[in-house]
């Protein structure tokens, strides 16, 4: 998975096959969020006002986004239950989890590694 986040361009499944559409917009904009180099990702230069200058934010009102005042169109009702999946899809919640432990040796690759994650939650 690190190899993966690292190495690899963003990948977006077919929309016909998997029946998941997303418009130019939505793709770039994933895309220049999810830049390898954090210099070049979408907000590093001016922050905010880069990322909702973004043309996918170009039919929503900001400042209306920023107050709230914006109604979702759909609102997930929590229980309060951290283990309520109910409002994820069954497909990701039919199959048994599975325990697994990592092992020592890995354990120590991903330690020596860490330091190139530095930031990713900035």
């Amino acid at each position: 998975m690190y190899q993966l986040i690292r190495t690899k361009d963003v990948f977006f499944p077919n929309a016909k096959k998997h029946g998941i559409h997303m418009s130019e917009n939505c793709q770039d904009f994933i895309e220049k969020c999810l830049k390898k180099d954090p210099n070049e990702r979408l907000g590093s230069t001016n922050g905010i006002d880069e990322i909702l200058a973004h043309p996918w934010f170009s039919d929503i009102d900001v400042d209306a986004l920023m107050k709230r005042q914006i109604v979702p169109d759909f609102k997930p009702k929590l229980s309060g239950d951290v283990l309520d999946v109910s409002n994820f899809d069954k497909s990701f919640t039919s199959d048994e989890a599975a325990h697994s432990v990592t092992p020592l040796h890995l354990q120590k690759k991903i330690a020596r590694n860490s330091a190139a994650f530095e930031g990713f939650d900035a």
